[in-house]
């Protein structure tokens, strides 16, 4: 049984599949709607059907992967994304490209679908060892809905600012 996702309003819908690596995001993507094009950053590693992943090269593909989807959201009435999106500001330029096409958002959360991260390491088809699954589990925001919208990096300098901040203050009683 397929779970047809049909386009019901006049506006696209963009899905977005979120888990930790292991999880079935790429095989659940693709039973949204047979005609809704599949996009992930992980697709910018695959070379002549190889996956050749390059951490030094992942910025740049996230940064294809919201080209495309900004492309094929005006094209199709659904476009799914299937990416880990472990923190809230993963999803944020996904929002932003939804508010520019008037499109609905869908978040579907897997997290890490009932497995541990042995397990996870075992199913996941990009070679992503367990240790490093542990790590994106730690940093998993269940309720990305509240969760801090801004880049870690960003977030780092705000704190940074509140810590000078109170010093200066303190020091001058």
């Amino acid at each position: 049984m397929t779970p047809a996702y049909p386009a019901c309003s006049a506006y696209p819908a963009l899905v977005l599949v979120r888990g930790l690596p292991g999880t079935g995001k790429s095989t659940l993507a693709g039973l949204f709607s047979p005609s809704a094009p599949v996009l992930a950053a992980d697709d910018y590693f695959m070379v002549g059907g190889e996956y050749r992943f390059d951490p030094n090269f992942l910025g740049q593909a996230h940064s294809v992967c919201q080209h495309r989807t900004r492309e094929a959201l005006p094209l199709f009435p659904v476009v799914v994304v299937a990416n880990t999106f472990s923190q809230r500001w993963e999803l944020e330029p996904y929002f932003t490209i939804a508010r520019e096409h008037n499109a609905r958002v869908h978040v579907t959360d897997l997290f890490d679908g009932g497995f541990d991260d042995c397990s996870l390491a075992v199913r996941n088809v990009h070679g992503v060892p367990e240790h490093v699954i542990a790590t994106m589990r730690a940093r998993w925001e269940h309720d990305w809905r509240t969760a801090d919208p801004r880049p870690p990096w960003e977030r780092e300098v705000e704190i940074a600012k509140s810590r000078a901040h109170f010093a200066a203050t303190r020091g001058s009683r």
